[in-house]
């Protein structure tokens, strides 16, 4: 049925066009002797757009929960719906969606249960996870949000490369842009080997059990074969040491170990969020000239190797629980040769990842150079950046990602995205790692792994002509202190004017 508007559109072609050929006829009455009917041109519409569905698939069933869809751009809320199972939950998008990122978020009702594979039993829940979900309106009108401990961590990671830190009074995602999302999805992918990632099976429930795989699954799908039993082998491995509210505590813990990227058992400087972890915390690298790829693994080798014998036996175990080593000797066969710690052989100076558990940050500082810069009185490299932008010439501020505080409540911020904050009381100074000349690092001792790190903005915004500087003492990938100050110079070893000074 047409709505009001169409109908008064309707009307209004009606009687123009009755007007034209009235005043048609007029002119050929008074002699005009030719005459020309005007059609009248409709105004173009827009076609109302298909519509587009979100396909929400999770690890293991859910029921009674609640699912929001927010608009990463302005965290307003586009959608939210209760659904009894998340058995073939699909939404339907509201006709506004726009190329951007969303981020899908499923919370728990007081009374929602969870499907636990490896009892084979519903258990109470309580939990919220979040997964961010590129919408591409030139693809196909369906997009899946895989939502499970992968998407948590991924979501966790790039809330820190966005510039957010854990000891934040408020939680805000709409800093978060595609590049921080590639860069956290690439960091959760090599820390987990990939588990979670875009499992495109049912949810695991009484219908769809891990044991629904038949041998012509294997055959024709096996990686898909080896990445659920491998993914659910992390369930395993957690299980054996927390048998209570597995998946809730797993994911939980999961994303807190990987918001610095690494499954180290560490977590971001001054993040004050409980930990519970199944490996020891990795080793810190901080020497610099152990910054290639094969020293770096070497360093991490005893945890990355203990994680992949727990992690493959675990698999093994699950895998065993389902009968695979007799129903499906060939996908059990698959999962015994499936690498679960990787060894690097060839040298690299540009790539220090290794796939699996372990810390692969670079120790803060160089000792490729001695060369000064801008007169600088000791050996510098400028240009330095924060994280998200990697130049495997300069030195990473990875180590030093954070929040610090002192006894008397001074706090220094030192942000994935390069922002640089010093507060205390009324005072409050900000400076950004962007690679200009007066963002630099000095090497004050080599042998003891001592640095200066110096942010300013280009030009000098003093009366005096003199640049406003955040200062900061490193020793060992440690802040020792901080400064805000004035200086004529752009690489300063010293602060000729200090207005704040901390010691953390």
């Amino acid at each position: 049925m047409p709505s009001l508007k169409q109908k008064q559109r309707l009307n209004h072609y009606v009687c123009l066009g009755l007007g034209t050929l009235l005043m048609s006829a007029t002119l050929v009455g008074c002699g005009s002797g030719e005459s020309e009917a005007r059609t009248p041109t409709e105004e173009p519409t827009t076609p109302t757009p298909a519509p587009r569905s979100l396909h929400v698939k999770v690890p293991a069933e859910m029921r009674n929960i609640i699912i929001k869809i927010y608009d990463n751009t302005d965290n307003s809320l586009v959608l939210e719906q209760a659904a009894n199972t998340t058995t073939n939950l699909q939404l339907t998008l509201p006709p506004n969606i726009q190329n951007r990122i969303y981020r899908v978020e499923l919370s728990t009702q007081p009374n929602a249960l969870i499907y636990n594979p490896l009892t084979g039993q519903y258990e109470n829940i309580a939990t919220t996870l979040n997964a961010l979900v590129e919408i591409d309106l030139n693809s196909n009108s369906t997009k899946t949000a895989f939502i499970n401990p992968q998407s948590e961590a991924v979501y966790q990671r790039a809330l820190v490369r966005s510039g957010y830190l854990p000891s934040d009074t408020k939680v805000d995602p709409t800093g978060i842009s595609s590049l921080h999302l590639k860069l956290a999805s690439n960091d959760i992918n090599t820390a987990l080997l990939s588990a979670f990632n875009r499992i495109d099976l049912p949810n695991l429930s009484p219908a769809y059990t891990l044991s629904s795989f038949t041998a012509q699954n294997i055959a024709t799908q096996p990686v898909l074969y080896t990445s659920a039993f491998f993914s659910f082998g992390y369930i395993q491995q957690w299980a054996t040491s927390f048998p209570l509210d597995t998946f809730a505590r797993f994911t939980q813990n999961l994303a807190v170990d990987l918001r610095d990227g690494q499954l180290d058992a560490k977590k971001i400087r001054g993040d004050q969020t409980a930990l519970e972890a199944l490996i020891p915390p990795a080793p810190e690298n901080v020497d610099p000239a152990q910054n290639t790829l094969l020293k770096i693994a070497a360093n991490q080798k005893t945890i990355r190797d203990q994680y992949g014998t727990s992690l493959k036996a675990a698999t093994l175990q699950l895998a065993k629980t389902y009968q695979q080593d007799s129903i499906n000797p060939q996908g059990y066969a698959l999962l015994q040769q499936k690498i679960y710690a990787f060894d690097p052989t060839v040298e690299s100076n540009d790539s220090f990842r290794v796939s699996g558990a372990g810390d692969y940050r670079r120790a803060v500082g160089f000792v490729d150079t001695a060369a000064t810069c801008n007169g600088s009185a000791y050996p510098c490299k400028q240009g330095i950046t924060g994280i998200n932008l990697v130049n495997v010439n300069l030195p990473s501020i990875d180590y030093l990602v954070g929040h610090y505080q002192d006894s008397n409540d001074c706090q220094l911020n030192i942000r994935a995205n390069g922002v640089l904050e010093l507060i205390k009381g009324s005072q409050s100074y900000r400076s950004t790692l962007d690679a200009d000349s007066t963002d630099n690092l000095l090497q004050l001792d080599q042998a003891t792994h001592e640095y200066l790190l110096n942010s300013s903005s280009s030009q000098p915004t003093n009366p005096t002509l003199q640049y406003h500087f955040i200062q900061i003492r490193i020793k060992a990938n440690q802040v020792i202190s901080a400064s805000a100050g004035l200086d004529h110079r752009k690489a300063p070893d010293q602060l000729q004017s200090t207005q704040l000074q901390c010691n953390f």
